[in-house]
């Protein structure tokens, strides 16, 4: 749960002693009845031992859900029976059994629950990324494969993505010059949300800086509500909203959709000729698809934002963590790149499958550090059985990606940042190997994942081929924490304050325009 939802639930915790107990013993009243009728009686997996009425909620109040979890299961096995609230949730914690639920029978567990976010968001998962697996489904991820996120263009928006990150290097380079430390956290939020912003409104770029403030305030709102809320585990608290938080992202969602609404009007009164593929936005791409609906547009672009941004940007900023807190790691990625590409040039995309190393940092730095750590929940379409245990119709089922990549039974030294654990090995992160699954894997692997693999390791590269950085005076490598934060994806809970300076000879950043101010 984020942050906010954390309090939401101690708070209804505290406040029981004001309501009256008749409600209490109706909700209890509820819940058995609800769990009796919905679960028969099998073998299912093992559990701790629940309290009356929340089960095992007591479990989630303090610390992040993806520790306690990988705890529980340290005890119970790598799957397990949870009772939280009114809804049953199976915990999956060991590659083994990943593939089972996400290959074997992927075609049971395809589908997802009804959750605040996907109902308040979404129009009840009318988007990708929270609706249920069906042909509406199926046409989604279809339209985002084939058409938005295909490999053809992803590469339209190469220039794009080189070009934003000229600019966020050429102001990192002048606060550096001037000898002021800038936020690593923040320079990479607002990069990739200019890169997803200008891939989805590329010639319309004007429509968000009109609204920009607006924009990133609700996108901030969005996506600092996390993915979890009371009000899925126990529905009949939604009425009340005892926290405000679901009014709250019903009026970020709504005041988000007036601003696309005013984007899509402004597109539609644009008298343009037809265009290439390196011309269209993704904007340009759905409203060309006369069969897909206003709405629906709005859904799937505010799904890319959300999944496209953070997720990304997030990553970049562990692994240059990790690069900080390991300077020897640091050193040979930056001699790799110097004997591949040289230092009278910069990082073009083309060469990173040449650069083995790098290649290694990116999967290790998703191995630690996933940052959707629990993935988006799953759901049982009819009954089957698991790893020999009895799974009901209509169970959700949560993966533990976090314990994946740190399980011991797989990886050497789990907790130690190693990228040469990848180096000469067949394991990839796209969704085949499940000791590592950043992404998913099956019918609901994430669709950007392609977009995701090219953005990583070039806007790394870059950073570390073309830029020298280094910590506050008196800060050593030693000093750099990995404590995170829990909302809708795991980042960094403190500042990662740095001094950004050309590492390259003056001449190669204006050689490609840059306006690099000389020493």
């Amino acid at each position: 749960m984020g942050d906010s939802n954390m309090e939401g639930l101690t708070a209804i915790f505290k406040s029981w002693s004001v309501h009256t107990v008749a409600a209490v013993g109706f909700l209890y009243v509820y819940l058995k009845v609800f769990r009796r009728v919905t679960h028969k009686s099998g073998r299912r997996p093992p559990g701790p031992p629940s309290l009356p009425l929340i089960g095992h909620l007591h479990h989630l109040v303090s610390g992040f859900p993806h520790h306690t979890l990988a705890k529980i299961a340290g005890k119970y096995g790598p799957i397990m029976w949870l009772e939280l609230g009114a809804v049953s949730v199976v915990v999956v914690s060991s590659s083994d059994i990943a593939r089972e639920i996400l290959k074997t029978q992927d075609h049971i567990f395809a589908s997802r629950p009804s959750t605040v976010i996907g109902d308040f968001v979404f129009d009840k998962g009318q988007d990708l990324v929270f609706s249920p697996w069906s042909d509406h489904a199926r046409l989604l991820r279809k339209v985002c494969i084939t058409q938005l996120l295909s490999p053809q263009r992803i590469n339209s928006f190469k220039d794009l993505r080189r070009e934003l990150l000229m600019e966020t290097m050429s102001t990192a380079f002048e606060e550096g010059h001037a000898n002021r430390y800038i936020s690593f956290v923040d320079m990479m939020n607002e990069l990739f949300m200019s890169i997803t912003t200008r891939m989805l409104f590329r010639r319309g770029a004007g429509a968000i800086k009109t609204h920009n403030q607006d924009f990133i305030k609700t996108m901030i709102e969005i996506s600092s509500s996390g993915l979890f809320f009371i009000e899925d585990l126990i529905p009949l608290l939604k009425p009340l909203d005892l926290s405000g938080n679901l009014k709250k992202l019903k009026m970020a969602a709504e005041k988000h959709y007036d601003i696309m609404e005013s984007i899509i009007d402004n597109r539609l009164k644009e008298k343009t000729n037809s265009k290439s593929c390196n011309e269209e936005d993704f904007l340009d791409v759905l409203l060309a698809m006369s069969d897909f609906p206003r709405d629906q547009i709005k859904y799937l672009l505010l799904d890319i934002i959300i999944a496209g941004t953070e997720t990304t940007s997030e990553t970049v900023v562990w692994a240059m963590t990790e690069l900080l807190r390991h300077p020897n790691i640091m050193e040979r990625l930056q001699s790799e790149l110097d004997a591949v590409i040289g230092k009278e040039r910069l990082v073009e995309e083309a060469d990173l499958q040449k650069l083995e190393y790098l290649q290694a940092v990116v999967k290790e730095t998703l191995r630690l550090h996933p940052v959707g750590v629990l993935g988006i929940p799953h759901f049982s379409r009819e009954a089957t059985k698991v790893a020999g245990y009895d799974i009901p119709a209509n169970t959700r089922v949560v993966v533990n990606l976090y314990a994946i990549g740190r399980d011991p039974k797989v990886w050497e030294n789990p907790l130690k940042f190693d990228p040469s654990r990848f180096l000469n090995s067949s394991i990839n992160v796209k969704g085949q190997h499940y000791e590592v699954l950043p992404f998913g894997s099956g019918r609901r692997r994430c669709p950007g994942m392609n977009l995701a693999l090219v953005s990583l390791p070039y806007n790394l590269a870059q950073l570390v081929h073309a830029c020298s950085i280094s910590l506050p005076e008196g800060l050593t490598h030693l000093d750099v924490d990995v404590e995170e934060k829990f909302q809708m994806t795991v980042g960094r809970q403190n500042p990662l304050n740095v001094l950004i300076t050309r590492r390259l000879p003056l001449d190669v950043y204006r050689k490609v325009g840059m306006n690099v101010i000389g020493q």
